[in-house]
């Protein structure tokens, strides 16, 4: 249960970092949004590895292994992630039925930073179960 508990709490950091990372590029300097996407997921990446190397599995496994590993997932899960950020960009700004959605949301951000916190929990989930199963298992 604790190696639970710590997976998520990395998780959560992991995901404030992107999120901030992508908040400031995009929502603050008007940075393109796939480029801030992208930035902002090597900054979580990097924490998620070295966190999860050190805290949270403890690995003892050959480091070389791990990080291509890691690299494969951390790729593979972005994947995921950009198809999902660029269909829910795509919905937002031209489907008729989230035109009222995406006005309201406006208020508060910009609606393609809301895509990217919908794109970022298909990551999350993704990559979670990658690095459980495959990238630090014992």
């Amino acid at each position: 249960m604790l190696h639970f508990i710590k997976y998520n709490a990395i998780g959560i950091i992991n995901t404030l970092i992107t999120l901030a990372v992508v908040w400031v590029l995009h929502q603050l300097l008007d940075w393109n949004l796939e480029l801030s996407n992208f930035l902002g997921f090597v900054a979580g990446g990097v924490n998620s590895y070295l966190m999860n190397r050190i805290w949270n599995f403890k690995s003892n496994n050959r480091k070389r292994t791990e990080v291509v590993r890691f690299v494969i997932v951390f790729l593979l899960s972005y994947a995921l992630n950009l198809a999902t950020l660029e269909g829910c960009v795509y919905l937002l700004q031209n489907a008729q039925w989230c035109q009222p959605f995406s006005a309201w949301i406006s208020q508060f951000m910009k609606p393609t930073y809301f895509a990217n916190i919908v794109a970022n929990v298909v990551y999350v989930l993704a990559s979670f179960t990658l690095y459980k199963k495959w990238v630090f298992k014992s």
